[in-house]
């Protein structure tokens, strides 16, 4: 008999490697990879935490669904306190019929638990669970930003495509997590290790998941900054080498040795023209991240020669290639490249985002090469919502009215490819392509970009200043202030929370009463409210939009020319043609015309008997009359 291998109080935790996390995530509401259940036992969602029963009970809602009291009783465990020896047998079988409905449930085995000091509550180790929703790779990034500290691990289960392909996107999965005599919701990440031999559990609590990740959005809006995805490849740099396409030769580079940057592995780069001051300007307005096909290792190396002190480019280091890998089966380093390396089965490797050491045969450039060439149409591996978080948040704001920033509507994409990202994300990304009247390659940065994106903050933030004010105003006017008494544990009379989550409303105020002791009448209409209701959510998409309008007509006014000789003529060519119709139209006009004239002037020979005929009785008529 197998015994799960755990791990003693004292053993070193492996330590957590994030790849330069950015943002924070909603795990209430997720807007993807989710599916709503059907099954008719599950009680109505709360209109504030999607997955939360209504009525504030602590117990999840797999629970009393697939457990109910016909299972085995679960496991009590205290993360801090219960020796992990405890737990050797937990193998909860996880249900996939909410996001994945007819796919067969996955067993997980332990395989480690780590005690954690400050996991005091006793939990609740159920043996069966509802997976909730599949999430982008920005999840886990958030849980490594705020040092969400992985307590567990799995084994991977071998051979299981879902899982399988969870973790070749570089996905994460939660579950509900019930702790005894507590009113908190908790929450069991599960992240597969990017070699795909361990998954690891990360145990939070909800609402500080929705509070990271409403906090990174609004934090960013209170700097005024916005976020920026950069692409490497062809927009900032350009590798160099004697290949066909898209590399610098090193004829070409040796004529501009000022802008080649030698990387740490002795591969050279080539920059565009005056980026490093495109990005000591951009970073004062815009968080900004950078993104490649190439390899994790290849982006940091790039970054630290475009930013070697790290003061331009704060957001994420984003390599998209093992997404790119798995989505397009590619037999020299598709889904399966690195799947075989590090530890064996039976030992725990580093947790997700460490280093892979794999490397795939085909190169970025010839990557790019073959999708602009129209030989390989891939599916895009670049997302918005690996970086974002908040771009999956679709959790009702706590007083009822619109947010900001839903969706993708904030971050802007900087690339020379729209075709590398999801056609929902096509409106986001500002295309660019190299200059054409240079010997060596480059992109013109300066001065149109600039220009684009500083008017695309300016307009941003003179548009959000005027809805902040308005909906500050609108959360005024339907507030009751009224006689609420918290107590100590932060609950008013009525047991409602007497503070907002932070994040849930404006920039400015969170969407949180600063006294904390006040009510929302949700179904109020005050002038306050109506005119906030028929105010544009700003978002830079939609200012970029209308900058291309506005650019279009400006355009159109102010440029003139004479069109092709080619068009000229064939514009006199039809006018000739037209002339001669309508010449002959007119001839036969005045022809029928004619005719008529004659017809009407002869009378018709019936016309002429009939008079005869009516003159002739007259006329004897008339002789008879002068006989007598």
């Amino acid at each position: 008999m197998n015994v799960a291998k755990v791990s003693a109080a004292a053993r070193t935790r492996p330590p957590i490697v994030a790849e330069a996390p950015v943002g924070a995530f909603p795990v209430s509401s997720m807007a993807i990879d989710r599916r709503e259940p059907t099954a008719p036992e599950l009680p109505p969602p709360s209109p504030v935490l999607a997955h939360k029963p209504p009525n504030g009970s602590s117990i999840p809602r797999q629970h009393s669904q697939v457990n109910g009291h016909h299972g085995p009783a679960p496991i009590r465990f205290s993360f801090s306190v219960t020796p992990p020896s405890f737990a050797a047998e937990w193998q909860p079988v996880l249900s996939l019929d909410t996001i994945a409905p007819g796919q067969s449930p996955s067993t997980l085995k332990i395989r480690e638990i780590f005690p954690q000091q400050d996991l005091t509550p006793i939990f609740q180790l159920e043996r069966e669970y509802v997976v909730r929703a599949s999430l982008p790779r920005s999840f886990y990034m958030i849980m490594a930003q705020n040092n969400i500290k992985h307590c567990c691990v799995f084994e991977f289960p071998v051979g299981d495509k879902w899982w399988g392909e969870l973790g070749g996107l570089r996905k994460s999965a939660y579950i509900d997590f019930r702790a005894e005599n507590s009113s908190v919701q908790w929450e069991l990440h599960l992240k597969p290790s990017r070699d795909r031999t361990n998954i690891f559990g990360y145990i939070c609590k909800h609402d500080d998941i929705v509070a990271f990740i409403s906090g990174q959005k609004y934090n960013l809006l209170k700097i005024r900054r916005l976020p920026l995805v950069l692409d490497l490849d062809d927009t900032l740099v350009r590798l160099v080498g004697n290949e066909r396409s898209r590399y610098v030769s090193d004829v070409d580079a040796a004529k501009v040795p000022s802008r080649v940057r030698r990387l740490k592995d002795g591969r050279q780069v080539v920059l565009t023209e005056h980026v490093e001051e495109f990005l000591e300007w951009a970073s004062k307005l815009y968080e900004i991240s950078v993104c490649s096909l190439g390899e994790q290792s290849y982006v940091d190396m790039v970054a630290d020669v475009l930013d070697p002190m790290r003061t331009r480019i704060r957001g994420t280091r984003y390599s998209a290639r093992q997404e790119y890998d798995f989505l397009n089966a590619n037999p020299q380093g598709g889904a399966g490249a690195g799947a075989g390396t590090g530890a064996g089965a039976g030992q725990t490797t580093g947790p997700p985002g460490a280093a892979n050491t794999s490397v795939s045969a085909l190169s970025t450039a010839a990557i790019t090469n073959a999708i602009v060439s129209g030989s390989q149409a891939p599916t895009p591996p670049k997302d918005l919502l690996s970086l974002y978080a908040f771009c999956a948040l679709s959790k009702p704001s706590n007083d009822g009215l619109p947010e900001i920033g839903n969706g993708f509507a904030l971050p802007l994409i900087l690339d020379d490819l729209t075709q590398m990202w999801p056609p929902d994300q096509h409106d986001n990304v500002i295309v660019v392509k190299e200059s054409k009247n240079t010997p060596v390659w480059t992109v013109n940065l300066f001065p149109m970009v600039p220009h684009v994106l500083g008017a695309i903050h300016q307009e941003f933030f003179r548009a959000y200043d005027a809805w902040d004010r308005a909906r500050t105003a609108a959360i005024a006017s339907i507030t009751i202030p009224g006689p609420f008494h918290a107590d100590s544990s932060g609950l008013d009379t009525n047991g409602s929370s007497s503070s907002s989550s932070s994040g849930s409303g404006s920039g400015s105020s969170g969407g949180s009463n600063p006294s904390g002791l006040s009510a929302i009448d949700f179904t109020a209409i005050t002038p306050a409210k109506t005119a906030f209701l028929q105010m544009a959510i700003p978002s830079p998409v939609g200012c970029y939009k209308e900058w291309l309008r506005g650019s279009l007509r400006d355009q159109i006014s102010l440029t003139a020319s004479a069109p092709s000789s080619s068009l000229v003529s064939a514009v006199a060519q039809q006018q000739q043609a037209l002339l001669q119709q309508q010449q002959q139209q007119r001839e036969q006009t005045q022809t029928q015309t004619q005719t008529q004239t004659q017809v009407q002037a002869q009378p018709q020979p019936q016309l002429q008997t009939q008079l005869q005929s009516q003159h002739q009785p007259l006329a004897q008529q008339h002789q008879v009359q002068q006989l007598q």
